[in-house]
């Protein structure tokens, strides 16, 4: 990004590794490692999107050109698909291969990774990022819904790094996080489907360097006609920028002759579409000169550029399927290994280098796939799965001609998981959705209302009230909050919203008060003002303008209001956490009725409240 002043890329690669000229914050150990008959896999999406007057989180985001945004210009927040009120995040992946019947799933595992210093943050100025919500939420434990599973499990996760509590990375104060999933893989009755991955915490709004979050699963499996592999997977933490990270992989042997396979995949937190310089290459004791790899869809000169690839095409088996995540990579790629330029024969060392012109990446998680023994009567393979015309067809790689199989695929597990894919993937975001995304907002209203509204009388300590008071409505222009007429001491537990355009909206700000009052008093009518008591926050008169009881819909309503040239400032009701957004405060009651009076000497024309504060101490 043109102004971006430190980026943070999380690099997720499959390997054995041992490392050299890098800045070790972790260090790598091996996670998991086997000799078999078989392949790996992954599937990976991200959890932060962009949020807009015209899209919701939830809306793929698919800008690939020049004038594509990046993280760091635009409120990032929570893509939320599901209809479960128990989750604040969540995105999916399907997993699917040819000749399922055949493949036993041996290990799987999940990565989780962010950037969260802190709940919720926004720009002030230029270069200036500013939290704020502070509260920075535990974020090693999430959901995980399985395939063909109604309900979600908990999965708790194992703590890679922590940048906050590193004083090089607190600024984005990235984390990685790992858990081991085979045993609930393994007892399902069919691990082939889509999986959905909820609550994985990241900073909303803005932060230094832009925010980002996602996770990658990766899986290996038995298939007995396949050829042997070495297949290697390892996490810690190092970083490296303009200084070159050397990986070198060994404890495997190359063929003696013929060609030689290798298989990487990996993810990266924060790499972006515009910014160019992310290198990745490949080096052995063959080709001590390195090369830079790259894929159809990934340049040379920007291998990570936050896009999803599985080979050589953009994973669309995914919701949101964004061809531009904002800020997440993940890939698996077979290397181009052509007259064995990259690895020979009979070697057991290679390297991957990580280098970036200007920007530092932070890896954590890699591992390998590498042919170590041949089938004795391989056929290459020059098929490929792909989804066309509504359904999943094995297709030529070369001409994209459908293959006509010796046996039907009628009744196989490929089309079972066909048909099982297109109901649960097309129906649900290719026929409609525009229908998914309202349905996915009007549920983010119903948590809110849900978790938060309650009677005052059960959360508030007492406070002496002089009159009730009212917030007001800031809801989008082109969403309405109806409200009913309730008593003035308790909050409204019927809150409807009324969209008037079939256009994908924003998550409504819903403001929730104590108290119920026209702001603005009528002729010889006394003016309504409550009074708040054990606050941190300085005595006095405060000239409230709404108040929420989410913090994102705060954040956004308080950078509407320094667009517009105001200095708006907010405080936490500690009895029900509601947030008291304010324009201004003074010492005496004359003065704050004044400042009402004269709408804040003309710069505010909207409704205000006196909501007086730690007075009666």
């Amino acid at each position: 990004m043109n102004r971006k002043r430190c980026k943070n890329l999380f690099l997720l690669l499959f390997m054995s590794v041992s490392w050299c000229h890098a800045q070790m914050a972790i260090p790598f150990k091996e996670r998991y490692k086997v000799n078999v008959k078989g392949d790996m896999a992954i599937i990976a999406n991200s959890i932060l999107n962009r949020i807009d007057k015209k899209n919701s989180p939830n809306d793929p985001y698919n800008d690939q050109s020049i004038d594509a945004i990046t993280n760091d210009e635009i409120d990032m927040e929570y893509i939320d698909i599901d209809d479960d009120n128990q989750t604040f995040s969540s995105s999916s992946a399907a997993l699917f291969q040819k000749e399922e019947a055949s493949k036993k799933i041996i290990y799987a595992g999940i990565y989780w990774s962010a950037t969260y210093k802190y709940e919720s943050g926004y720009k002030k100025g230029e270069d200036k990022f500013v939290a704020f919500d502070k509260t920075r939420e535990s974020f090693e434990e999430i959901l995980v819904k399985f395939p063909d599973q109604k309900e979600y499990k908990t999965i708790k996760g194992e703590i890679i790094f922590d940048g906050l509590k590193n004083k090089k990375f607190k600024d984005a104060a990235p984390y990685a996080v790992y858990a081991d999933i085979t045993q609930q893989v393994q007892e399902l009755g069919n691990p082939f489907g889509f999986y959905t991955v909820a609550n994985v915490r990241a900073t909303q709004g803005t932060l230094i360097g832009g925010s980002a979050a996602g996770w990658t699963m990766i899986f290996v499996f038995e298939d007995l006609s396949m050829s042997e592999k070495f297949i290697v997977s390892n996490d810690g933490f190092a970083g490296a920028s303009s200084e070159s990270v050397n990986v070198v992989f060994k404890g495997f042997k190359t063929l003696p002759e013929g060609n030689v396979h290798v298989k990487l995949a990996g993810a990266a937190l924060e790499g972006d579409f515009k910014v160019d310089g992310d290198l990745f290459m490949f080096g052995s004791t063959k080709n001590k000169d390195f090369t830079n790899v790259k894929t159809i869809t990934r340049r040379y000169s920007n291998f990570f550029d936050s896009s999803i690839t599985i080979e050589d095409e953009q994973f669309r088996y995914r919701i949101p399927d964004s061809k531009n995540t904002l800020g997440y990579d993940s890939f698996l790629t077979t290397l181009s290994n052509y007259n064995n330029r990259f690895v020979g024969n009979n070697l057991d060392e290679a390297t991957v280098r990580f280098k970036s012109s200007g920007d530092v990446f932070y890896l954590f998680f890699s591992a390998m796939a590498i042919e170590t023994k041949p089938l004795k009567e391989a056929q290459e393979d020059n098929t490929k799965l792909v989804y066309q015309d509504d359904k999943f067809k094995i297709v030529d790689k070369s001409t994209n001609k459908e293959v006509v199989q010796n046996q039907p695929l009628q009744g196989s597990d490929d089309t079972l998981l066909a048909l099982k894919a297109k109901e649960a993937f097309v129906k649900e975001t290719l026929e409609n959705p525009k229908e998914i995304v309202e349905k996915t907002q009007n549920k983010s209203v119903e948590k809110e209302i849900q978790q938060d509204s309650k009677p005052i009388g059960d959360s508030k300590p007492e406070t002496k009230k002089e009159i009730a008071v009212k917030p007001i409505d800031t809801t989008p222009k082109k969403e309405t909050v109806v409200k009913k007429e309730e008593p003035k001491t308790s909050i409204k537990n019927e809150v409807s919203t009324q969209t008037q355009s079939a256009e994908p909206q924003p998550k409504p700000v819903l403001a929730v008060s104590d108290t119920l009052k026209t702001a603005t008093p009528k002729e010889n009518e006394e003016l309504e003002i409550e009074v708040l008591n054990d606050i941190d926050s300085p005595k006095g008169y405060y000239l409230v303008v709404n108040v929420f009881n989410e913090r994102v819909n705060a954040a956004r309503f308080m950078k509407s209001l320094r667009d517009n040239g105001l200095d708006p400032n907010y405080f936490t009701n500690p009895a029900n956490n509601y947030m008291y957004v304010y324009l201004d405060y003074v010492s005496t009651k004359q003065e704050a009725e004044k400042l009402i009076e004269n709408k804040l000497n003309n710069s505010y024309t909207e409704e205000m409240w006196i909501l007086i504060v730690n007075m009666n101490k």
